[in-house]
């Protein structure tokens, strides 16, 4: 197979990588990512292409590619970019890139969505399966983006009916590969909570993630599969098994302080996340686990080895 893989640099690609570098039917893989590759991922069978997946000339590197993997995303929006550039990328790219996947004739989509594509709401199902409604958040705009890309998908399948489409709804992904800025929040010495409504959170590690695209390039898996470490728990939990510190504020304190830290640059995180501290969203794992995928870590495991890499 020849496998191509947008935002091959970030996160999930590098956790990705190695799987693919193992596979002995994956002949070939292009790697396509505005940031540079980082060390330690070239190989012979790898063809890295420093791009913005919106540029015309990534249509030309697509030909003879069997299964497209699409993991390239803003998820935390500077305080420069403005919402316009934002939606160009994470919305006008995804459906520029899929209709040149259609007319390239590529057999299979893997697209990374987000349990943000259900939204941050207070009656939530616990858990979420994979056949609940998707509610995005319109006032965030990561989880108003997944969502409107959904429904592109539910158009896109139907009008090509060819093509296998795979919708990976992970969790909060964390891991050894992650930003430091993006992780300050969980392995910091302290963090706030929201008081009275601390719900758990679920986290699932990069590899598991990898795991699961990996498994759904070898596989035929049309439709939704969810994405997360088993054993959810409170954050205030996890950090006082660690000897971290909790401070437990009043939810409108906790949200205008995550936007003083965003405006200041000091967090990645704004007031549009501000709902995780206090709706729940856990995911339902089962079907993707009736597939063959298990995580390796549960969500107090990959939490623990966040912090063990930053000690």
């Amino acid at each position: 197979m020849t496998i191509a893989v947008t935002g091959i640099s970030g996160l999930v690609g590098q956790a990705l990588w190695p799987y693919l570098e193992r596979d002995l039917d994956v002949s070939r893989v292009i790697g396509i990512d505005v940031r540079p590759l980082p060390a330690g991922m070239s190989a012979d069978k790898l063809s890295f292409h420093q791009l913005d997946m919106r540029a015309p000339q990534v249509e030309a590197l697509l030909t003879g590619v069997d299964v497209l993997v699409h993991l390239a995303f803003v998820i935390f929006r500077s305080r420069k970019q403005k919402k316009q550039e934002t939606d160009s990328i994470n919305v006008q790219g995804t459906q520029t890139l899929c209709k040149a996947a259609a007319r390239q004739g590529i057999r299979k989509l893997v697209f990374l969505s987000s349990v943000m594509a259900y939204g941050l709401h207070p009656d939530n199902p616990i858990p979420l399966t994979e056949d609940a409604p998707l509610r995005p958040n319109p006032d965030n705009f990561y989880s108003r983006a997944k969502g409107i890309n959904e429904r592109y998908l539910d158009r896109f399948v139907t009008a090509h009916p060819n093509l296998v489409v795979t919708r990976l709804r992970p969790c909060t992904i964390i891991g050894p590969h992650a930003p430091s800025k993006q992780m300050d929040l969980l392995t910091g010495d302290s963090t706030l909570v929201a008081r009275g409504v601390e719900p758990p959170i679920q986290l699932v590690h990069e590899d598991d993630v990898a795991q699961a695209v990996h498994l759904t390039i070898g596989r035929d898996a049309p439709g939704a599969y969810n994405v997360g470490g088993d054993e959810p728990q409170r954050l205030s939990q996890l950090m006082q098994v660690h000897g971290g510190s909790v401070h437990a504020l009043p939810f409108w304190l906790v949200r205008v302080l995550m936007e003083i830290g965003w405006r200041l640059g000091l967090s990645p995180l704004g007031a549009e996340y501000a709902d995780l501290a206090r709706y729940p969203a856990l995911l339902n794992t089962d079907k993707l686990k009736a597939l063959g995928w298990q995580p390796h870590y549960s969500t107090p495991q990959a939490f623990a080895s966040l912090r063990e890499k930053n000690l």
